[in-house]
Parts: structure tokens; C-alpha cells; sequence
């Protein structure tokens, strides 16, 4: 019998699906999407979904509105640059609006613990919200 995955395990498993749905509703009918931060223009399969608050905060590690496509360079080596972080929080701010960005920065401040139920509540939601999105890609 296969072994049960730990509540990190399953949580991870989620913010992997949040991160594909980003790049997903991101990209034009083509497929192609923008970098967040440095706004190069690739396919939704080459970029990432970087986190604006950094994924060890449990409370907006799946928060849809804190994850954006990014390109690899820009996610996993420029955010440790505090003028791509600017960068991101300028995004941040044009999408969302100051206020809401902030209650973003609060919110990772707290504690999160998800239980199993809603992690798989999230994961059914992101997993129907994935295939319409494909769906769309591929013109049904």
C-alpha cells in the first residue's frame, strides 16, 4: 500500500497545480505569457510561478492573487535582488492596488495550517480551472 503524503507533501502538490494555472491564465491564445518583472514574452511551459511573498509563508503560498508568471532567471535567481522584488511589488501594486498588497504583506505575517480537506478542496478547484484553460489553449 502506497504511503499516505504528509500535509507539507499534499500542500506542495497544490501549489504546484497554482502555479501552472497561473502561467495558464496568463498566456494569449498561442500560449505566450510575460515575465512579471523583467517582461520577457515566452510560452506558459518555460515560465514559472514565482511567488511575490516568498513560498516558505504558509499563508500565501497558495494564494492565487501572490503568484505570477516570472522566467527562470528572474524567479530563481534575481528575486534575491532587491530591485527585481521592487519590480514585482510595482506589478503588484498596478494589478492589485496598494491596499490590497499590503494586506498581502500582513497575511504572510500569520500562520497557516491547512487541513487535508481543504488542500484537497483546492486542488479539485485547480485542477478543473487547469483543464478549462487548456481546453482554451487548444481552441475547444
Amino acid at each position: 500500500m502506497p504511503k499516505k503524503r504528509t500535509l507539507a507533501q499534499e500542500a506542495e502538490a497544490v501549489a504546484v497545480l497554482l502555479q501552472k494555472l497561473v502561467r495558464l491564465k496568463a498566456a494569449n491564445e498561442n500560449g505566450f505569457a510575460h515575465c512579471v518583472t523583467c517582461g520577457v514574452f515566452k510560452h506558459w511551459k518555460e515560465l514559472q510561478g514565482g511567488h511575490f511573498i516568498s513560498r516558505v509563508h504558509k499563508s500565501t503560498k497558495l494564494l492565487e492573487e501572490n503568484v505570477h508568471p516570472q522566467c527562470q532567471g528572474c524567479n530563481a535567481f534575481r528575486m534575491k535582488d532587491s530591485l527585481t522584488v521592487l519590480e514585482y511589488r510595482a506589478f503588484m501594486v498596478d494589478m492589485y492596488g496598494e491596499d490590497e498588497v499590503q494586506k498581502i504583506e500582513q497575511l504572510a505575517r500569520q500562520t497557516k495550517k491547512f487541513t487535508r480537506t481543504e488542500l484537497a478542496d483546492i486542488k479539485a478547484d485547480l485542477k478543473a480551472q487547469i483543464k478549462k484553460h487548456e481546453d482554451r489553449l487548444r481552441g475547444y
